[in-house]
């Protein structure tokens, strides 16, 4: 039903319905109440405000309220154990993870675009997370106005979303190193080592939130993590919102990234480790929680391409975070806005090991900037991290000003 015929049997016009909007929307939990009491639909709202059913969603996700029921109702399907045959996941149900669901023996997992998939509550041995094994796929091809969207069943049910609510989503690849450990969370997932081009599938247009779990201290599952993952494998236009612990962790693995947005994780935003040797381009963290917007550890050596780091809140580790000996990386087109000023020092880009591989980084059309007025460079290699952003090309740091208003320059 449009909108506009179900608001006319409500005796409203759309007019009005927008005005109200508008009105109250610096009260988000307001306009929702009142969408559920009169069965004002995502969809409708999109029609009202002429915005697609996905930037609704998006709304009442960063304002902690449970879109799902606002949503058209969809029958439950729940999805429990291993996957060992093709299936496809289809939009017209809303898919439920019960307990660990595993892609197994070639299976490709296959997810139409618009479709919602959500995690049951619970932890340990209940905990409901996704994983796609190696030599199988996952075909999750959704669209910017029909994303794919993982969340909590509480969430989606009309609980208030937060971190931790369900697990994952996971991938294990053949395109793992030396370096690269079984899987953390479940040692019964280990990564081959044959294929850096390794083919795991395909996502895009993909939403995950309220997810992350602690299985045991320092293993733990991100909204989306990548164990050895190859470079045959596509992931673009991900967000990632609420998620307890990182963002996105990568271990080893080749595969090249682009266009992510990561909010509100509560460790890392954005975590690579173990080799990790791809390409991410377009990435955009906005910390407001959490510890690094990027962490790199291992012998790593990754490339960034269209960088924006907004550093708003951080516990410690600073915008980007050498972690440990061996790291290096190739960063340009790159913004870091630091807005924390601290005691800790701990800077825009912050190192706590002496053998990081400095001379192996380069920087490149990189602008630092932000209100904060702790050093840029801080931890044991700043000297040299700072001395190789002089040296390279375009890079430039606004020192102590607005992020806003930026109108002095200290050229590096």
């Amino acid at each position: 039903m449009s909108a506009q015929t179900h608001l006319a049997s409500k005796g409203v016009t759309v007019q009005q319905a927008y005005d109200y909007i508008m009105s109250n929307i610096s009260n988000p939990s307001t306009i929702f109440d009142t969408c559920k009491t009169f069965g004002v639909t995502n969809d409708m709202l999109g029609e009202i405000v002429n915005v697609n059913a996905s930037v609704v969603k998006q709304f009442w996700q960063e304002n902690n309220l449970g879109f799902g029921v606002l949503d058209t109702v969809n029958t439950k399907q729940t999805l429990s154990g291993d996957i060992t045959t093709s299936m496809t996941l289809t939009n017209d149900k809303v898919w439920v993870l019960d307990g660990l669901v595993a892609v197994k023996n070639g299976a490709t997992l296959t997810i139409q675009a618009g479709t919602t998939i959500v995690g049951k509550d619970g932890t340990g041995s209940a905990t409901s997370y996704l994983i796609i094994d190696k030599g199988s796929k996952i075909d999750a091809q959704g669209t910017a106005t029909a994303p794919i969207i993982f969340t909590s069943e509480k969430a989606h049910d009309g609980a208030a979303a937060a971190v931790g609510q369900w697990g994952g989503v996971t991938i294990i690849g053949n395109a793992g190193n030396s370096q690269v450990n079984a899987y953390e969370v479940n040692t019964a997932y280990t990564a081959g080592t044959s294929n850096l081009a390794d083919n795991s599938g395909i996502l895009n247009h993909v939403k995950i939130y309220n997810s992350g779990i602690t299985m045991e201290q320092d293993k733990e599952i991100n909204g989306l993590s990548l164990v050895g993952v190859g470079s045959g494998t596509t992931i673009s236009n991900i967000t990632i919102d609420n998620s307890d612990d990182d963002g996105i962790e990568q271990w080893g693995g080749t595969v090249n990234l682009s266009n992510i947005t990561i909010t509100r994780a509560t460790d890392d935003h954005f975590d690579i480790d173990d080799g990790y040797s791809g390409t991410v381009t377009n990435l955009t963290i906005t910390q407001t929680s959490g510890n690094a917007g990027i962490e790199m550890s291992g012998t790593t050596s990754a490339t960034f391409d269209g960088l924006t780091i907004t550093q708003n809140a951080s516990n410690k580790e600073g915008g980007i975070f050498f972690k440990g000996a061996g790291i290096g990386g190739t960063i340009k087109n790159a913004t870091i806005i630091d807005n924390v000023s601290s005691t800790t020092q701990y800077g825009a880009i912050h190192s706590d090991n002496s053998g990081a591989n400095t001379a192996g980084t380069t920087f490149t059309n990189v602008t630092i900037k932000g209100t904060s007025t702790d050093a840029d460079f801080t931890g044991p290699v700043a000297t040299a991290l700072q001395a190789q952003f002089t040296a390279g090309t375009g890079n430039v740091t606004l020192v102590g000003l607005s992020a806003v208003v930026d109108t002095g320059i200290v050229v590096a």
